[in-house]
């Protein structure tokens, strides 16, 4: 019966997908697309909390899960995206190589490339006075996609939607290594923030996931030299991955100690030569100036008005700031290695919520990378059937994210909106942090009873 009751979840959820293809530009039904998409959100809750109570998860149960989340976002390839036009600027640059030129070389209203522009694409691409921002691997994705099917937005929706798909293939295997339940990976397969960011808005963070998930099973199965091959393709695709190197690195085998980030480091390297060797510094591209924008900020919100009263550059106060924690979590995690694999793999919600929580720049898709981590750790409690921890909170904010899209009602971020995405994860995770205080004090007053009574 609750497999049953799972399946028709999924089923319903089909229904605000149909409704959001049918509302055309999103950007101009800004309300009724948060209708849908908050709709959806409530569905997969209810099939996640569900999920989370079931015991067994057949193969074609698996398959028919599948089938749902490839419908879902089948759906929405068929809308043109409108709640990003990062996309358009991944076929640009794969049309600028395609011509023999380097994306890092020249921004798309450059003199040099008038030739190549036309109504299709051109009008909708943003920032045309930037050099690219994407990395090699990305590139090298946008570059094989023309190919195959020249300006063809299509294409890239499924190939994005593809790739999340087939990183819940390999979230199962992950899950199965953990010892955990297949069931788990509704929770990843499901999300509305999936389905949206890939198949409509075509995010390359899509083919990013594949290889995420697959170093997170590497490291599980401590294949090392695997590990550092993915992680740096990983990075080559979007970056961030980066960050994840303290906690994923493995120094207590001697002899696999510099294993995983000499393959990492190789392999990145190999991905930016061809680009460097044409473009020099320049295969950096827009990034610098990027860390100027600010969008749905979180605690680094709360510091502008102290930076400003102390006459800091804002920019740099803020980046700094992140890098220092960040640098700070990275170094107790050197210093002190995960006991085991699930272990480490866990570590990576530190780095991402150090980075999520302080960057000043936070688009919903950015936080894609933690979906598979909430499948791996999300527990079954109270809180509408969740437990009371800092991965609901994760799971929430992973929902309540899409509210930043009300930047497109006023055009800039707007207050409650911000409030109701972040709050709830502050409240979770504090209160996260109180039962593990209380765990350790406990653990602490047990022990010295115990030597007080042996003394």
């Amino acid at each position: 019966m609750s497999h049953r009751l799972l399946f028709t979840l999924g089923l319903l959820s089909l229904l605000p997908y149909l409704a959001a293809l049918g509302l055309g530009d999103l950007r101009k039904h800004t309300l009724e697309f948060e209708v849908a998409f908050f709709a959806a959100f409530a569905l997969y809750a209810a099939a996640c909390a569900l999920a989370l109570r079931l015991k067994t998860f057949s193969r074609g149960e698996i398959i028919v899960a599948f089938a749902l989340a490839g419908v879902m976002g089948g759906l929405l390839v068929f809308a043109r995206p409108t709640l990003s036009d990062d996309m358009y600027r991944y076929v640009w640059d794969g049309r600028v190589q395609a011509q023999g030129l380097s994306p890092y070389r020249y921004p798309p209203d450059a003199p040099e490339l008038r030739h190549l522009r036309e109504n299709k694409i051109w009008k909708y691409i943003n920032r045309k006075s930037a050099i690219t921002v994407y990395p090699p691997a990305a590139e090298m994705a946008y570059a094989i996609l023309w190919r195959i099917a020249p300006d063809n937005v299509r294409v890239f929706q499924v190939a994005m939607l593809g790739g999340a798909l087939a990183g819940g293939v390999a979230l199962v295997g992950l899950l199965r290594a953990a010892n955990q339940s297949p069931v788990h990976i509704i929770i990843y397969l499901w999300s509305p923030l999936l389905i949206f960011e890939t198949a409509h808005s075509a995010h390359v963070d899509g083919l990013l996931l594949p290889l995420l998930i697959g170093a997170w099973w590497a490291r599980l199965k401590e294949r090392d030299k695997l590990l550092g091959v993915l992680l740096g393709l990983a990075t080559a695709m979007k970056l961030y991955p980066l960050l994840l190197l303290p906690a994923l690195w493995r120094p207590a085998d001697k002899r696999a100690r510099w294993q995983m980030p000499l393959t990492f480091g190789l392999t990145l390297a190999l991905c930016y030569l061809p680009y460097t060797l044409t473009s020099g510094a320049g295969v950096l591209g827009f990034l610098p100036k990027y860390f100027t924008e600010r969008f749905n900020l979180g605690l680094a919100g709360w510091l502008i008005p102290l930076f400003e009263k102390y006459q800091f550059d804002l920019n740099r106060g803020i980046l700094w700031l992140t890098l220092g924690a960040l640098a700070l979590i990275s170094l107790y995690f050197i210093l002190r290695p995960a006991s085991n694999g699930l272990a480490a793999i866990r570590r990576s919600v530190w780095l991402i919520g150090a980075f999520t929580l302080l960057t000043q720049n936070l688009f919903s898709w950015y936080m894609l990378w933690l979906l598979p981590l909430i499948a791996l750790f999300l527990q079954p409690g109270k809180l509408f059937g969740l437990r009371l921890d800092g991965w609901t909170g994760w799971f929430w904010f992973c929902g309540l994210v899409g509210l930043s899209y009300t930047f497109f009602i006023i055009w800039r971020p707007v207050p409650w909106a911000l409030a109701a995405q972040f709050w709830p994860l502050y409240a979770l995770l504090l209160m996260d942090l109180a039962r593990r205080l209380h765990l350790r004090l406990q653990t602490l007053t047990r022990d010295f009873r115990f030597q007080v009574e042996n003394d």
